[in-house]
């Protein structure tokens, strides 16, 4: 992050709606992404400085950075967390940029799928209940429910604890119910965010290699940000940031 004397308000156009040419192959893209915190008066960061990045239905890019370089802001951008203080966003092909709080609810419920460092499973219910919970928020009927979390739970290979509490799982294992989870409602995009965080390099290997999986099996989306090179390196494509803006793009040939 950069940090700078704040610029004067007019020159922030905050909601500004601009002409943008897409790629109708594009599943993500983002046009001179912009974000700033005022922390004092007259001191401002800059989180994200002018991101403009074009990702394709179905590919799988991992965004790295060291702390501070604005890649967890980028994903809050994506992931329809927060509205961007200039720019747009663009998830298939709609801006989602300054959306209220109900359309972000619910393109969140039914575009994006998310994933966590930490799983954020709820420790009270099984691993069926864990993956049904999106579902059961978004109105799917019961059995559209038990035929997704089945078939989710299956492809992640954990049919056999289906009934099992995040307690009596490995770490890989949770993180993999999460998997299952974040696919449960059949989103446009997967966003995982260090999603090996909390896993030694052989089981974040393991995560890593199944969600390229299911990239390939179900042509799926999928957007990772993590801060360890090898994890990075098996993506299809490597974004490199450094104080709020991307400074290399690697093809890695996954």
């Amino acid at each position: 992050m950069r940090i700078s004397k704040k610029r004067k308000e007019q020159d922030i156009a905050y909601y500004e709606v601009k002409d943008y040419e897409l790629d109708p192959d594009a599943m993500i893209e983002t046009f001179d992404l912009t974000k700033i915190y005022n922390i004092t008066e007259g001191i401002e960061i800059r989180a994200l400085n002018g991101v403009t990045i074009d990702i394709k239905t179905g590919e799988f890019v991992s965004v790295m950075g060291p702390s501070g370089s604005g890649k967890t802001t980028l994903l809050n951008m994506i992931g329809a967390l927060d509205n961007p203080t200039d720019g747009a966003v663009y998830i298939n092909r709609t801006n989602i940029a300054h959306m209220d709080d109900k359309q972000r609810t619910n393109l969140r419920l039914k575009e994006i799928g998310f994933i966590f460092q930490f799983y954020n499973l709820v420790p009270v219910l099984t691993a069926f209940e864990n993956v049904e919970l999106p579902m059961i928020f978004a109105g799917r009927t019961k059995q559209v429910i038990e035929k997704n979390v089945n078939k989710f739970l299956d492809l992640v290979g954990l049919s056999d604890k289906k009934d099992h509490l995040p307690s009596e799982l490995s770490g890989g294992e949770q993180q993999r119910v999460a998997i299952a989870r974040a696919l449960s409602n059949e989103p446009s995009i997967l966003i995982a965010d260090e999603p090996t965080g909390e896993l030694d390099t052989k089981m974040g290997t393991e995560i890593v290699n199944l969600l390229r999986e299911l990239n390939l099996e179900l042509n799926q989306t999928i957007l990772m940000v993590t801060h360890d090179p090898q994890v990075g390196n098996l993506a299809e494509r490597m974004l490199k940031m450094r104080d709020g803006k991307i400074i290399e793009t690697v093809i890695t040939n996954k």
